[in-house]
Formats: structure tokens, sequence, C-alpha cells
């Protein structure tokens, strides 16, 4: 292969000190044992990554010198002079927790609204009508989370996060005086999408840089964010419906999310650009077949992500009998456990590898919904998959930025996080509005079934792909990655 000289640049480091991720390649001392010697990588724009590795006193257990020839346009440059692993690090968390916990946690929550609209405000509606007003509003977090990554790399995330609170704030606040779906849909739905997802994006890109020894913990602590959102957030919507009303409660959500992420917004900054890059997203990608099984492996994932929380509220209303804030407390319930996925995926990453955990907790999300809810529908089967499912699809989101940021470097984390981003549109698409029509068609708003098990199929082929990706990556089963 041919590599013009005037686009690399060369440096030699230690693999102790950890500085792999400084240049926006993941750490591979920890992967020491398992490949030693000269290693060639194919990077985003097509040329080599050359690593010369040479064992410290012959052995194969840790690297002493490495070597790498860095395509110029993939080298990062350091935004701040503040240190990766301290203080300020965690106060970056903090700052994505809190803007993670709002943005995310609102559209976790719409389990609530739909159940509101479908049962008393909107009853001639089609449930796949409402639906789609929180499907608008995560398809649009997503396209805009395209170009966010990108303006995330250009501008400062302090200002563009501050940017998406106001937005956020003022479309709840206008989507309290909608009387129709439609317009539900503009409000709550593109609106809010649209400024949610400069918090999306940030939130889930900044954390795996400002670390380089605890990054699975810091990211999980910052990703548990978006459960505990959810899980508060999913409790005091259904109070506040209750006690104020549909759009009262829409107007303090709108305040609070406005409010509270304007506050941690000067904290939500880079710490590594790439050395230039005037692309939105490296479409080169697409020609690294590690990335592209990723690709498919998150439609599916995410395609799953929502069904449970849109669907068990309503659920548990119709086919159990139960009261609506017994189906809202089970959303409640859902998304704490994903806030205990998040914490112990994100700490068990850092030993165990967070490819494989990935792999695992996809497993364990078909595992809940194929065995558990597919072929029962009693109350203590709903509790064990609102347990089992909440815990895997919180692990899953938790590592999918630390798996980009190990396999395809952090210098443009953000873009890559964005371009991720269109797996997570297309899988909107592909998860509630099906569900839903089968709801309606299929099972004529009574019979979940069918609904059901399309549901427990999503993660199933989420699952084929990350194995595949897995081999592809390495086929040493105790490797970790």
């Amino acid at each position: 292969m041919r590599i013009d000289s005037q686009q690399l640049h060369r440096v030699s480091l230690s693999a102790e000190d950890g500085r792999y991720n400084e240049l926006g390649f993941a750490d591979r001392s920890s992967r020491a044992s398992d490949e030693t010697g000269p290693m060639a990588v194919r990077e985003p724009d097509d040329k080599a990554l050359i690593v010369d590795g040479s064992a410290a006193g012959g052995q194969s257990t840790a690297w002493k010198t490495v070597e790498f020839v860095v395509p110029a346009d993939l080298r990062a440059e350091e935004a701040t002079s503040k240190p990766p692993d301290g203080t300020y690090a965690w106060m970056v968390i903090a700052a994505c927790f809190v803007s993670l916990m709002l943005s995310i946690g609102i559209n976790d929550a719409f389990g609530v609204y739909q159940q509101e609209y479908q049962l008393n405000e909107f009853p001639e509606a089609s449930a796949s009508l409402i639906s789609w007003i929180g499907t608008i509003q995560f398809l649009v977090m997503c396209i805009g989370g395209v170009f966010s990554g990108f303006l995330c790399e250009h501008f400062d995330t302090r200002v563009l996060n501050a940017i998406g609170a106001v937005i956020m704030g003022a479309a709840f606040i206008a989507g309290s005086f909608c009387k129709s779906v439609e317009l539900l849909m503009v409000t709550q739905g593109l609106l809010y999408g649209l400024g949610a997802s400069f918090p999306f994006v940030a939130g889930t890109a900044i954390p795996s840089q400002w670390f380089i020894k605890r990054q699975g913990l810091a990211t999980g602590i910052a990703l548990s964010g978006s459960g505990i959102g959810g899980m508060w957030m999913t409790s005091a919507t259904s109070a506040l419906i209750r006690t104020l009303g549909r759009p009262w409660a829409m107007r303090v959500t709108g305040i609070i999310a406005m409010v509270a992420v304007l506050l941690v917004s000067p904290w939500m900054r880079v710490r590594l650009v790439p050395h230039r890059s005037e692309r939105i997203v490296d479409w080169a990608l697409v020609k690294d077949r590690r990335f592209c099984l990723f690709l498919a492996a998150l439609v599916f994932a995410i395609a799953a992500y929502f069904g449970p929380f849109y669907q068990v509220p309503s659920y548990s209303v119709v086919v159990l009998h139960k009261s609506e804030t017994w189906g809202s407390n089970m959303d409640t319930l859902m998304n704490g456990l994903s806030v205990v996925g998040r914490l112990s995926v994100g700490m068990l990453a850092d030993m165990v590898g967070p490819l494989n955990l990935l792999v695992a907790n996809t497993a364990l999300a078909a595992l809940s919904l194929l065995v558990l809810w597919v072929p029962f529908d009693s109350v203590g089967t709903l509790l064990a998959v609102d347990l089992l499912f909440g815990f895997a699809i919180g692990g899953i989101v938790s590592v999918i930025p630390v798996v980009a940021a190990q396999v395809f470097g952090l210098a443009r984390l953000p873009s890559i996080i964005g371009l991720l981003f269109i797996s997570y549109f297309v899988g909107g698409l592909l998860g509630v509005p099906p569900m839903s029509a089968l709801l309606d068609n299929v099972g004529h708003r009574t019979d979940y079934t069918s609904s059901i098990w399309y549901m427990a199929m999503l993660p199933v082929c989420s699952l084929l792909f990350l194995v595949a990706m897995r081999f592809t990556v390495t086929r040493k089963w105790r490797a970790r990655v």
C-alpha cells in the first residue's frame, strides 16, 4: 500500500503510559497477552496504521515500545490543558450525567404520555399514530446527533449544550398548549428531539475522552444518568399528570429540563479534537467490516430498546388489569434496573472487555423477552422481564461508546458516535412503529402477542451481528475486548 509521507506523523511512546488514546486510538496495552509483533490496522480513511511491538524480555505479557504511523487527519489535539482522570474530569462526568438524565430521561418517560393519550386524551386515535410522537422525538435526536457530532468537533460544546437546553424547554412548553396528536408530533416530537440531540451526543461521547484508567466506569456513571432520569421522570410525570393535568405537567418538565441543563453546560467540553477534519462523518468507516457489523447490531438493539418502555404501561392495564399508576411504576422499575446495569457493566468493562459485555447483555435481553414475556402473561413474569430486560438494556447502552472508543479511537469519537446514530434512527423506525401497528391491526389493541414476538426477535438479530463482530476483532474466546 502506498502511503503519502506528507500525510503521516510518526510518534514513539511507551505502552505503560496509556497515551495511545491521546492520538485517538484504543489502548492496546491491555491486549498485549493476545497479540505481539508487527500489526497493521486499517483506519477510517483507508490508510495504514503500522504498529511495531517488541515484548519486554522476550515475553508476550507486556509491550515495551510501540511506534505508530498516524494519518495526519486522525491526530488529536488537546482542546484544554485540564488533565484526564483528575477532579475536573469527574466534574465533566457529573455534567454529562445531568444532561443525559434530562434529555434521555424525558424520552424514556414517554410511555406515561402514551398511556395518557391512548386511554384518556385521544381515545379514538390509534396506538401506532400516538406512538409516532415519541418515535419522532427519538428519530430527530438521532438524525440531529449526526450533525451534532460534527458541530461538537468545530464549536464549543458548552454553547451547543446550552442551545439544546433552551430548545428542549421551549418545545415542551409549546407542547403543553397543543390539542392534537399532529401538533404534539411537531413540538413534543420534532422540536424536543432537535434540542435534545446536543446533550445526547455530547453526554455520550465526552466521558470516554476524559478518562484513561477508568474509562468504562466513568462512561457507565455518566450514562446511568439517562436511566436515573427515566426512573424518576416516569414517576414524576405520572404524578404531575394526575395532580396538575397533562398541560402543566409538560410546562413543569420543560422548565426543569431547560434550567438544569443550562446550569451544567459550562462543564460540557471535549478534551480532544481531531487535527483536521472537514467531513461531517468519516464515511470511509463503512469500508471497515467491524464497523458495518457494529452498525447493524445497533440497529436491532435500539429497535428493541424502547418497545417494553412504551408498551408495558398499557399492557399492565389492558392485559393484567392493573391500574395506570401500577403500569407507570413498572416503567420506573425497568429504568431503575437499567441504572444498575449501566453502573455494573461500566465497572466490569475495564476488567472483562466492553465488547464481551455487550454480547452478554444482548443475549440476556433476548432471553428475558423470549423465555419470559412471550409464553407468559402474569404479574410475576412481567416483573421478571422488567428486572432482566432493564438490567440488560442499561448495560448495552453503557458500553456502546466504550466499544466505539476502544475499537475505532477517541480523536473523532463525537462524529463516530454521530454516525452510529444513523443506526439509532433506523432502529427507531424498526422498533415502536411496527410493534404498535401489530398491536392495532393484529391484536386489535387487546392482544399483545404478535407485538411481543416481534420485540423479542430484535435482540436476537442484534446478537448474531455482535458475535460476528467479536470474532472479526479476535477469534480468541478469552481475549479481553
